[in-house]
């Protein structure tokens, strides 16, 4: 976990996961029957690769796991912090620039050896100013908010009840750069998993 600088846009302190949670973590989570198993890796490879095909549940089962495992508490983090964490202090696009450059993530055509293919082991890219990897690319990451139209909470309409989609962050590799940025946001069926869509816990410390 790595602890992020306060911030007056921001209640308390939080820590972050410093990288997506990988298969070999969510297997621990299985062994203690407090997950479910079986998710397909595609052929790509397990062990420091992200967890994919989880749904919002699934994440969610992750967290309180590690909640009880710890003493400590977890959760999804909110839209909101999470975009706090991807920016890491700075107002571009992408933590590194406005363009998306070559070889700082993993998306279609970021320019690197795995766009469009496949995930790529964790923490293959440089990490952001506040120490986290692949907050841009890789896999999207579940976020505990029902989705809405509108991302200013202050404007926000009231999301449909039950909250049927969850808003997702961070892009993956198989989507083109816009949906990597900073800013950039999508919903999807809590019900449901994919190969592009994995998990990132948080935790507040005060």
């Amino acid at each position: 976990m790595v602890a992020l600088p306060e911030s007056p846009d921001i209640e308390g302190r939080w820590a972050f996961s410093q990288t997506e949670i990988t298969f070999d973590q969510w297997q621990s989570c299985v062994a203690a029957k407090a997950c479910p198993g079986g998710q397909d890796d595609h052929g790509w490879g397990k062990g420091q690769r992200p967890i994919i095909n989880v749904s919002w549940e699934n994440a969610t089962a992750y967290a309180q796991w590690l909640s009880k495992r710890t003493g400590n508490s977890y959760v999804l983090p909110s839209e909101r912090i999470w975009e706090y964490a991807a920016r890491a202090g700075t107002k571009t696009d992408y933590p590194w620039g406005d363009e998306v450059g070559t070889n700082h993530a993993n998306c279609r055509k970021c320019g690197s050896r795995w766009d469009g293919q496949s995930t790529a082991p964790v923490a293959s890219f440089a990490p952001n100013p506040f120490g986290l990897y692949d907050m841009n690319g890789n896999v999207w990451e579940w976020t505990s908010d029902c989705w809405t139209v509108l991302q200013d909470k202050a404007a926000r309409a009231q999301p449909e009840e039950p909250c049927k989609y969850r808003v997702i962050r961070g892009g993956a590799w198989y989507y083109l750069p816009p949906m990597a940025k900073n800013s950039a946001r999508a919903r999807f069926d809590a019900a449901q998993w994919s190969y592009t869509l994995g998990i990132r816990v948080a935790r507040k410390l005060f």
